[in-house]
């Protein structure tokens, strides 16, 4: 009888988790693998098993796609793709597996993971209605699931959404809970792991802040500007009074564009592409009222961009893209020692074809990069 009730709990239970968690987990690559892809890939997401990685790609100025990618015994390969409406950019996967959230150049997309890997014609939800002109680029969720973040590049601001509504697919205006302010060209944000923080990039700062131009000019048609900022933010109050939710913020170099976070919460990243370099400060030091903040500054290569801490907390990983360069010699570059006063350089691997963005399977080890105008994801398996 006993077993009869355990066996009739299980099942129950089964039928009650998503079809995701239930999968077991999948092999990681034992070697370095690139698969080509049919456009240009922003970001690449795994699934919480490592059977499936996501990613976007922008195929034109007002069209997308998300390529999904299936993992078999460590063998990744293109599965198939679900088309957007508008180019792919940032992603985020809700921490239950469910949902997708892409933000394109028309809107945010959400879409429903288990019909994304079966490829069901219905596995895009709905779109939440961003301004198309607030360029829409990067994205987080909060812990609960409830509520999503996007950074707003044009727009100068951080939208924060109801993903509740999302999920009953309520896409309208009253999905919107308001706007957080910050200065010019918010792109990169972090939780921290408690979930009470949010940490946001902004590229400069507005010139009504009247700094100096100490920046010197990116690319051909660019300018000498002032640095741009770290700001951290209260999630929380984020939800009841975002115009307000902001309540801290320092200089982070010329053009700082994407962050991240150690797993214990106390060290945050980030890549100032305009420096040539990759920045450290300690998140306690970052307080309302605090003036005098420590931030370590290591010179690794030309425009580096995406930032990724291992989930050990063992080595920290960037993505130097070079993409100002006629060059294209792009490059991953990992270290290790990453609290001492110059962490060790373990690895530069060569990723020629911008690498944009870095971040890990969920096995912990295996890097996963995008190479956006080489139109392709590599996967490296890192020291353990």
């Amino acid at each position: 009888m006993k077993l009869l009730l355990m066996t009739f709990a299980i099942g129950l239970l089964a039928m009650a988790m998503p079809q995701t968690l239930l999968a077991s987990s999948c092999t990681a690559p034992s070697i370095s693998t690139t698969v080509d892809l049919p456009a240009a890939p922003f970001q690449a997401i795994a699934s919480p098993d490592d059977c499936w990685l996501f990613v976007s790609m922008a195929i034109s100025e007002n069209r997308g796609a998300v390529a999904v990618l299936r993992n078999q015994d460590g063998i990744v390969k293109l599965d198939h793709r679900v088309e957007l409406k508008g180019a792919g950019f940032g992603e985020a996967l809700t921490h239950d597996g469910a949902l997708l959230v892409v933000t394109t150049d028309n809107g945010i997309a959400v879409l429903d993971v288990g019909k994304l890997e079966r490829n069901d014609s219905d596995a895009l939800l709905g779109t939440l209605s961003s301004d198309a002109h607030a360029g829409s680029v990067y994205a987080a969720v909060s812990l609960d699931d409830r509520r999503l973040f996007v950074s707003e590049e044009y727009a100068r601001n951080i939208s924060v959404w109801d993903l509740d509504k999302a999920r009953q697919k309520e896409f309208g205006a009253s999905a919107l809970i308001g706007h957080i302010p910050t200065a010019t060209a918010p792109v990169g944000l972090a939780l921290s792991p408690d979930g009470h923080w949010l940490f946001a990039t902004s590229e400069t700062m507005p010139p009504t802040m009247h700094m100096p131009a100490d920046c010197k000019a990116e690319g051909p048609n660019g300018h000498p500007h002032a640095q741009g900022l770290l700001l951290r933010i209260d999630a929380d109050k984020a939800l009841s009074d975002p115009v307000h939710a902001v309540v801290a913020a320092t200089p982070a170099g010329c053009n700082p564009v994407r962050v991240a976070l150690s797993p214990s919460g106390k060290t945050v990243w980030i890549t100032a592409r305009g420096d040539d370099a990759l920045l450290r400060l300690q998140t306690d030091e970052l307080q309302a009222g605090t003036h005098d903040i420590h931030v370590s500054k290591f010179p690794i290569g030309p425009s580096p961009i995406g930032v990724a801490v291992r989930p050990d907390g063992a080595q920290v990983w960037v993505a130097i893209s070079d993409r100002f360069s006629k060059g294209g010699g792009g490059r991953l570059a990992g270290f290790t020692n990453i609290d001492s006063v110059t962490p060790t350089s373990v690895l530069s691997a060569p990723a020629p074809g911008f690498p944009r963005e870095v971040t890990f399977l969920r096995d912990g080890h295996t890097l996963i990069a995008t190479l956006f105008t080489a139109k392709q994801v590599t996967l490296i398996p890192t020291s353990r």
